[in-house]
This record gives C-alpha cells, sequence and structure tokens, in this order.
C-alpha cells in the first residue's frame, strides 16, 4: 500500500490541475481580504479575528471541494484505461481502492491546510489586529474538527461515484446531486407528508439529520456544542462506511475493459 500510495503522489503531484485549483482558491481568498480591507471602516468594521472567523461559513464549499480533489486522482481512468492496466498487472482491486481513497484524502487534508493557513496569513497582515486572533483560531480550529468527519464523508462519496459510473461528469453530477438535491428533496417530502401522516414525517426529520450536509447547518450559532461535533463524526463515519462498501462491491463486481 505504501508504494501504491508513494505512485499516485507522483501522478497527482505532476497534474496542472491540482496547482491551477490551489492559486485559483487561493487568488479567491486574497480577493476575499482585500475586499474587506477596502471596505473596512466605511461598511464593516472586519478585524484580523473577525475576518478569520469568516471561514465558518465557507465551510460548506468543503463538501463539493472533494470532487476536485478525489477527480485529480481518479483522473479518467476509465476513460484512458489506465484502471485497466492496473488491475491486469495484478493488483488486488481493495488496494487499487482504498489506495485512491486514502491518497484523495491526503490531498484534501494538505490542501486545506495550505488554504487555511494562507486565509489566516492574509487577514493578519492586511486585517487590523484586536488581539483576538487566538480566539478566533480556537473557534475556526472547532469548525474544522467539525467539518472534517463530514467532509470525509463527501470524498469518500465522490469516489465511490468515480468507480460506480464510466465518466467523471456523470459521477461529479451524481455525488454533488446528493450532496446539494437530497436535502431539499427530503424537506419537501416533509412538508407534504407531516401533516396527514406525523409518523412518517418523523422518520423524515431523521433522515434528514442523517444527511452529511445537517451537522454543519447553522454551526455559526453552534460554536462550542461538542454534541454537534459528535454528531457529525457519527453522520461522517457512517457515509463513509457505507460508500466505501458499495465502492468496493462495484469495482469488485465490474468488468475491466
Amino acid at each position: 500500500m505504501g508504494k501504491y500510495l508513494l505512485a499516485e503522489g507522483y501522478k497527482l503531484t505532476r497534474r496542472s490541475y491540482l496547482w491551477l485549483a490551489l492559486l485559483i482558491t487561493g487568488a479567491l481568498e486574497l480577493l476575499l481580504v482585500v475586499l474587506f480591507a477596502a471596505l473596512n471602516g466605511d461598511v464593516t468594521n472586519m478585524t484580523a479575528s473577525v475576518g478569520l472567523t469568516v471561514l465558518l461559513y465557507l465551510l460548506p464549499f468543503g463538501y463539493y471541494a472533494t470532487a476536485v480533489t478525489g477527480d485529480i486522482v481518479f483522473s479518467e481512468q476509465y476513460k484512458h484505461n489506465t484502471l485497466k492496466n492496473e488491475v491486469a498487472y495484478g493488483l488486488p482491486r481493495l488496494r487499487i481502492y482504498f489506495g485512491k481513497l486514502l491518497a484523495s484524502t491526503l490531498l484534501a487534508l494538505a490542501a486545506c491546510a495550505v488554504l487555511v493557513l494562507w486565509y489566516g496569513l492574509l487577514c493578519g497582515v492586511l486585517l487590523p489586529g484586536d488581539g483576538a486572533m487566538l480566539n478566533a483560531w480556537r473557534t475556526v480550529g472547532f469548525g474544522l474538527l467539525t467539518a472534517l468527519p463530514v467532509w470525509l464523508g463527501a470524498q469518500s462519496l465522490y469516489l465511490m461515484c468515480f468507480f460506480v459510473f464510466r465518466g467523471s461528469t456523470a459521477a461529479t453530477l451524481v455525488g454533488t446531486g446528493i450532496l446539494a438535491i437530497l436535502g431539499q428533496a427530503l424537506q419537501l417530502l416533509y412538508l407534504l407528508v407531516s401533516v396527514r401522516v406525523p409518523a412518517l414525517g418523523e422518520v423524515v426529520l431523521v433522515l434528514q439529520d442523517l444527511l452529511l450536509t445537517a451537522p454543519l447547518e447553522g454551526l455559526i450559532d453552534d460554536v462550542w456544542n461538542w454534541s454537534r461535533m459528535g454528531w457529525s463524526w457519527a453522520v461522517g463515519l457512517g457515509w463513509c462506511a457505507a460508500t466505501t462498501a458499495i465502492g468496493c462491491w462495484s469495482f469488485h463486481r465490474r468488468e475491466i475493459s
């Protein structure tokens, strides 16, 4: 597994897609902080610590960023027949699957660390200090620890989709649809059934709480609620286990041609 991860790391670091994505995201962060600085005093009172805690509002974007890290690692392998070569070489399918899952997860964690530290540096340099940066970092740290498991669940979901569907575009659309639309569909279902069948409405509410997106909703008003963090870890790890099982099963049964 170690050699496989090294090989995956070698490939992904040589993809311009990775560096372009980091460059664009870093530039957007710079633009955001410059905008905060430009409006400071006239429209807002944006200190360095307040600017840093804005990251809590941006945490939901992490779900969809895992589509990028998953795509960087998987890299249209069905289309280019490179997955067929790995199987033909005799590599166990479980090693291939878990190798790509670990590679995309490590890439996502590294990219997250770089972008969060870059944003924190921008806030510290371009926005006026107020002596509260340490507390702001603690708050952001709580938010990141709460978001981490559901982000990992999203990474596992997207990788499952890349293995199940032959096209990366279809896989990305399905994964994004599950993240973005499923919650809205359940909310609509609840509105339709809760009045006539209250018991069914309660079941729908439970299902909503099991969605990957649920633990981050309203997080900004619920910082330091450790039960929310426990909820997030339970949901995230559950999705990791379920989607990995489905992905491994699908890959095991698939004829690679």
